[in-house]
């Protein structure tokens, strides 16, 4: 019975001892498995940190990225209009580049014809010495012209529209001078405010009839001394022209006048009284 007993007690005794070892191992186990999720818990919450963090990123990346995207749309607005501006600034340049280059050949133009006026003007105050000295002819030089008055009372006698022969003679002489040159001609009648009287009514229903027919008395001579017609016009302006007040005898003896004006070919002259050339003085 003895010898039954001793193999189960030691039989229980060593089963007691697995046990423990295998309980030890589980707690070690245990404790090891509670450490590392301790641990993975903490990379969790820091991978949740960081997550949280890479997100907030991203939003501000996205965020900065449409602004980019919104900067990129201006710049490329902002290059469409600058691009624009530089067309037309490239236009205007061009423009301005072909009105510089117009207005020095205009330049050059008009100082080519300011000499040409000058030696015209030289020239017929050389021929016609004679005649300014009496003072049947006087000549100055305007800006754009020449001015050439010729007295009243050699042109037109008295009440008539034929010429005197005295003022024919001066005319002829002055006709010689202008058919070597090449300016166009404005023969222009003038009268004062008086209505047309006596025997000329008849033939003259107003100052306008008179002056154009004392007008064309000087362009019919200037013709036939050889003057080319294209060079020639004639204007009336009758008394809505006059170079003084109509309120005396003598202002309105000013006011009766044929204007003759000298001014390079090309250029319109009419009604342009301030910048052309000459006069020729012829009473009622």
């Amino acid at each position: 019975m003895s010898r039954i007993i001793l193999p189960l007690v030691l039989l229980v005794g060593v089963g007691g001892c697995v046990t423990r070892q295998a309980h030890q191992g589980v707690v070690a186990e245990r404790d090891r498995l509670t450490t590392q999720n301790a641990r993975l818990q903490n990379q969790i919450e820091a991978l949740e940190v960081s997550t949280s963090s890479l997100g907030e990123e991203l939003e501000a990346t996205l965020e900065e990225h449409e602004d980019l995207v919104v900067a990129q749309a201006e710049c490329v607005e902002e290059v469409a209009t600058l691009r624009q501006s530089e067309t037309r600034l490239g236009t205007r340049l061009a423009d301005q580049s072909v009105e510089l280059v117009r207005s020095q050949q205009e330049l050059e133009t008009a100082r080519a014809e300011l000499d040409r006026l000058t030696a015209t003007y030289t020239t017929l105050m050389s021929d016609l010495e004679s005649e300014v000295a009496s003072g049947q002819i006087q000549i100055e030089q305007l800006r754009e012209g020449i001015r050439v008055n010729v007295s009243d009372e050699i042109l037109f006698a008295s009440g008539s529209t034929q010429l005197d022969p005295v003022g024919r003679a001066v005319l002829n002489k002055l006709a010689e001078q202008l058919l070597s040159m090449d300016h166009h001609i404005e023969i222009q009648g003038h009268t004062d405010d008086r209505a047309v009287r006596g025997d000329l009514s008849r033939r003259f229903p107003s100052n306008w009839e008179l002056a154009a027919a004392r007008a064309g008395e000087v362009v019919r001579l200037f013709q036939q001394s050889g003057i080319n017609g294209e060079r020639l016009t004639l204007v009336s302006f009758a008394a809505y022209d006059p170079i003084g007040p109509n309120d005396d005898a003598e202002n309105r003896a000013q006011n009766r006048r044929i204007e003759i004006r000298l001014k390079p070919r090309g250029r319109s002259t009419v009604g342009q009284a301030e910048s052309l050339p000459s006069a020729v003085m012829a009473p009622e």
